[in-house]
């Protein structure tokens, strides 16, 4: 009798088997290819902070003081909507300073604007033409500055961490109490105080909250990163 060449067929158990494999593994790779996505944006946020923050004590050791924060009565009125990105990149003063104009030219705030949106009577850092302000900040890129509307003033420029707020979180945006545009509640901005800060109460606080999409304990887990 000839030599049997046929290959035995596999059985069921170890398909079942070959394919439990397969599916732990896939279980695996999404779950690596989540945490290298968190990393990736914890990176982004660290280096977005530590970028801030020289340019904000490169500010300080050019004009004397911290940028101005959203100051009223005396306290930080709302340490999500501030002037930083106007102190930072600089202005151009116009009209005996009822008109302000970033460098670029391409934003125009009223005098009654800037007092609306931060209780303040104008930019510091701020110059009439031909002279010209100093940038702190450069090469910013859309994501990193995002336009707000608020009573009062129509177009204001906030800086924004590189991750937006999550859809499914907007009830607990940063922005919740100043917007209910869903599509203004996804800019997740930095914070800011420089009137009497909590933390660093010689200069200034500056974090930002992430929204991780995980949930831990039930609960949707929010991550802070600030320079303290």
């Amino acid at each position: 009798m000839g030599a049997q060449t046929g290959r035995a067929a596999f059985t069921l158990i170890e398909l079942l088997t070959v394919i439990s494999i397969i599916a732990l593994l896939a279980t695996l790779g999404a779950g690596l290819a989540g945490v290298a996505s968190r990393k990736a944006k914890e990176s982004a946020i660290k280096g977005e902070l530590a970028a801030l923050v020289t340019a904000i004590e490169n500010y300080k050791s050019d004009l004397g003081q911290y940028p101005p924060d959203n100051a009223r009565n005396g306290r930080n009125a709302n340490p999500a909507v501030h002037p930083l990105y106007y102190e930072l990149v600089g202005t151009y003063s116009t009209n005996n300073g009822s008109i302000y104009l970033t460098t670029d030219r391409a934003e125009r705030l009223t005098a009654s604007e800037i007092q609306s949106a931060f209780g303040l009577g104008g930019f510091i850092n701020s110059a009439v033409y031909p002279q010209k302000p100093k940038s702190y900040l450069r090469d910013l890129k859309p994501r990193q500055r995002r336009e707000i509307r608020l009573p009062g003033a129509n177009d204001i420029e906030l800086l924004a961490v590189p991750v937006d707020w999550p859809r499914k979180l907007l009830d607990q945006s940063p922005l919740r109490m100043v917007t209910t545009d869903p599509r203004l509640r996804e800019i997740n901005p930095w914070h800011y105080v420089a009137t009497r800060p909590t933390n660093n109460t010689a200069s200034f606080d500056l974090w930002a909250i992430w929204a991780t999409g995980r949930v831990v304990d039930g609960t949707n887990e929010l991550r802070f990163f600030g320079n303290w």
